[in-house]
C-alpha cells in the first residue's frame, strides 16, 4: 500500500509540477512565467481586481538589466489579475 502512494505521489508531481517557486526579489507571491528586463530602477506588481476591489498580489523590486516576473510554474487562479509596472 505504501508503495501504491508513494508511486501515485510521484507520477502527481511529474504531471502537475512542483509547487511554485519564489523570487529572491519579490516581496510576496509567486512567480510569473516569462520575465520582463528592466530598463531603470522601478517596481512592478501584478494587481487582482474581485467583487470591484484591487488587490495587490505580487511586488518586485526591479534593478536595471535584472529580470522581474520570472518563473517556472505558476496557476493563474483570477483571469482579472494585472500586470503594472510602476516608476
Amino acid at each position: 500500500m505504501t508503495r501504491v502512494f508513494v508511486a501515485m505521489f510521484f507520477l502527481l508531481a511529474l504531471t502537475e509540477g512542483w509547487p511554485p517557486l519564489y523570487d529572491h526579489n519579490c516581496e510576496n507571491g509567486p512567480n510569473m512565467h516569462y520575465s520582463y528586463t528592466c530598463g531603470t530602477k522601478r517596481k512592478c506588481a501584478i494587481i487582482r481586481k474581485r467583487n470591484g476591489q484591487l488587490t495587490c498580489k505580487l511586488m518586485c523590486k526591479c534593478e536595471p538589466g535584472v529580470d522581474c516576473l520570472h518563473g517556472e510554474n505558476i496557476v493563474w487562479d483570477d483571469r482579472t489579475a494585472k500586470i503594472i509596472y510602476c516608476p
